[in-house]
Parts: structure tokens; sequence; C-alpha cells
């Protein structure tokens, strides 16, 4: 009997079955990701639902492993693809869809899907898989629009939406129009944000209260309607009409749009160091390279964050993201029903309650590197900041475990995060800051 065929049948003894996850891990543009999460909270866990014992286990993969066959359901129950410089970087580099390699990585990809694998998709990963649709409409304009456009694996019957979106600095038409570059201008802004106590952590993006629906078995047994998960930039989700497949939205956007709130809107800033500025990032990312030891392969990402000067263009960014879905389930069309999970959240990352973004002061040399923008006020964390930390994980656990095609009333419960003291250290360096650059670039 193929893998594609077994289903979770009754069992009455302690029978446990090992959900295989593979996390893509290839950060092509040397930006780096959030992609260390998944492993410290999948990789291992285990849950008990009637009498029956559930095991996670994660796995990296990279494009040569996809290229190469290894992504299939022999090994795999799904694949999860992170945000950031894995999913972000993927939908540029992957929109150069002409490319023999990138023909191939996706055919493989979506033929694990359609051979009954599962796929999810979170923020950047959600876009990587799907198509873009622009506040213009269905035509994109930008560079960077065109690419997310092109990277889609034409899997699923989902769309990502972004009014604009434009990669900051390298935007041809910013000096004139900067609120152009849109929710990547949440991607590339924040300063290490700041705690009532003056404790300073990194608070990149906006923590959300998403509507969600109940309509699914992952939401079915919450007993609130909403839920605070980070967002960061990712896209708003479109189902289009008629779909040819069992499709859910699980959550939404708020009504009131980031833009319209006080505490989280944010006004773009613009490149104003022309070449010059280039070369003197090009400068500092040497000197730094060498401080701090880093491999030489990050020079041009660290040009980019340390190229400047920047100011402010006082242009609001708006995203036109109202009550539009931000999390979709569907399951493929063939008699192999593979799952499709897209999240435009981060459930992985930290939540914090209170405060509000303030713009940093304009100085002599601003660059991506120190931030333009930094949340102030931010209530008290709990110890360590396990509470806020482990807020949402077990929303992946339940998404990875659903398009895993457990059973419904199987999926993991909805308890608060653990982790061990080996994970805590390694946590936390990504919730306190140090006081070093090379660990804000890292959080970005």
């Amino acid at each position: 009997m193929s893998r594609k065929n077994i289903q979770f049948a009754p069992t009455t003894g302690n029978e446990t079955k090992k959900i295989n996850v593979a996390v893509l891990a290839e950060e092509p543009l040397g930006w780096g990701s959030g992609k260390h999460y998944f492993p410290a909270i999948l990789d291992g866990y285990s849950w008990t639902a009637k009498d029956r014992i559930y095991r996670m286990s994660a796995t990296y993969l990279n494009d040569k492993d996809i290229l190469q066959g290894k992504l299939n359901i022999s090994d795999f129950d799904v694949l999860l693809v992170p945000g950031g410089g894995v999913g972000d970087s993927e939908s540029i580099i992957k929109g150069f869809n002409c490319l023999r390699n990138v023909k191939k990585w996706k055919k493989n990809v979506c033929r694990f899907i359609k051979d009954g694998g599962g796929c999810v998709g979170i923020c950047g990963g959600a876009a990587l898989i799907t198509g873009l649709t622009t506040g213009s409409g269905s035509t994109t304009t930008t560079f960077t629009e065109r690419q997310y456009n092109k990277s889609s694996l034409e899997i699923t019957y989902v769309n990502s939406y972004y009014r604009d979106l434009a990669m900051p600095l390298f935007y041809p038409f910013q000096r004139k129009y900067p609120e152009k570059t849109g929710a990547m201008a949440y991607v590339f802004s924040f300063a290490p944000g700041e705690i009532v106590d003056g404790t300073k952590v990194f608070t990149g993006g906006v923590p959300i209260d998403f509507p969600i629906c109940h309509n699914h078995p992952i939401f079915s047994d919450y007993s609130k309607d909403t839920i605070r998960i980070r967002w960061w930039g990712g896209p708003a989700l479109v189902v289009s009409k008629n779909p040819d497949r069992d499709v859910k939205i699980l959550a939404r956007y708020p009504s009131q749009e980031l833009s319209e709130n006080d505490s989280t809107k944010i006004y773009a800033w613009r490149y104003t160091g022309g070449i010059r500025g280039l070369l003197l990032g090009m400068i500092k990312a040497f000197r730094f390279i060498k401080t701090e030891k880093e491999s030489l392969k990050k020079l041009l990402i660290y040009a980019y964050f340390f190229a400047g000067d920047w100011e402010k263009s006082g242009k609001l960014i708006k995203l036109n993201f109202s009550n539009k879905p931000c999390m979709t389930a569907e399951i493929y069309p063939n008699e192999n029903k593979g799952r499709i999970l897209l999240c435009a959240a981060h459930p992985e990352y930290m939540i914090w309650h209170g405060g509000h973004i303030d713009e940093v002061d304009d100085n002599n040399f601003n660059c991506i590197a120190t931030g333009f923008h930094q949340w102030k006020n931010i209530a008290k964390l709990s110890d360590k900041a396990i509470e806020e930390l482990t807020h949402t994980w077990w929303i992946v656990r339940r998404i990875v475990a659903w398009a895993a095609k457990v059973p419904n009333d199987h999926l993991p419960p909805i308890e608060k995060g653990k982790i061990t003291k080996k994970e805590e250290k390694i946590l936390s360096e990504q919730v306190f800051w140090d006081g070093r650059t090379i660990s804000q670039i890292r959080d970005i």
C-alpha cells in the first residue's frame, strides 16, 4: 500500500504515529529568517488523542534537496515554508520562472502536494506559493510585485494581495513615491522596542488581534473570537470565486486598518544616499563582517542594511487589508487530497501588549541596520517572556497536524507552550536585545 493511501484508522492500543515535517531552510539572498523556531516548536513534540500517540519530527530541506527529489510522501507528511529570508527571498528568486532549476523545483513541490502531501506557508511562504493581486487590480507594476506573482506554484485557489509592494532602497521611484514600498516598510523598519521598565526587546511588525472563524477544526474548540498573532509584513489573502475545491477562511484581518490606528501606523522613509551611500554601505559592511567574523557571502545583504542616508517622508503606509482573510485552508481536488494551509501572520513569533510605534530620530546617517521605527511603552513581559514567546505555538502545531491529515478530533491541544533550557537560551537571544548591531540585523 502506498503512503498516500494510508489513513489514520481507529486503534485500541497506544500506537505512535510519527509526523515528518520538512522545513524549507533555503535563504537565497543571505537575508535571515525565523526558520529555527520551527524545530523548537515541532521537533519531538508529542500528544495523545484517543489512545493514539502522535510525535512530530522536523527536518531542514534546502533547494538542492527538493531538486534531487528528497521531498516525497514516503519520507515527509508536510512541507513548511517559513517567511522572511526563506519565503520572501524565494518569492523573488522563484519569480525567475523561465530558469530550468526553478521549473524543476516548482514541479517537485507541486508533485508532493498532488501526491497527498501537506503544505504550510507562513507569511512570505504563503506569498511564495500564491499568485499576487495588487491595489491596481491584477496588474503588477514593480519588480518585487512581478516576482512575487510569477513565483506562484499554481496549485492553490488562493492569491496574495498587496496594495503596493517594493523593496526599500531598490525601488527606483521611491524618492517621489516612498509609500509604494507598502508592507515591506514594516519588514525593513524596526529598531529594538522598549518595555515600560526600559528593557529592549526585538519587536518587528505588529501583534494583531485577528478575528477567527470557528467553522474549521483548527479553531472549532477555541473559546475566544480573536487571537493575537504577530504580523510582520505578510499579505492579505484572496479566495477566488467559485473554487474547484474545499477552501475555508480561518481568520481575517481586523476591520480597522493598521494605518488608521495611532498605535500601529507608520510612515515611509526614502533613501537619499545614491551611489555614494551604497559604496559607503559596502565599506561599512566589509568592516562589520571583519569585526564580527561573519562570512563574506553576507557582504551584499549587509551593504543593503548599511546603505544610507535615509530621511522621513511623512507619507503614510496604507495596506487596505481590512476584513480580508489572513489564514486559509484548502484541500487539493484529486483522490490524494493534499492539504494547503496559508497563514499571513507569524504564529511562531513572540507577541506583546500595549505600546505604540514611534519614528526614530532623523540623524546624520539613518539606515536599515539601525531602523526607522520603534515600539515604545510596551507592557511588562512575563518571566523570561515565555508566555509571550509561546503564545501561539499551539497554532503552529495544529496547522501542521491538519496539513498532515491528522483526524479533526485528534489535533494537538490548545495549551501554553513550553521550552527546554537549551531552547530557552537560543530563543531568548531572539527576544531580548544585547545592544549589539549584529543582533539587531539578525532579527530583521
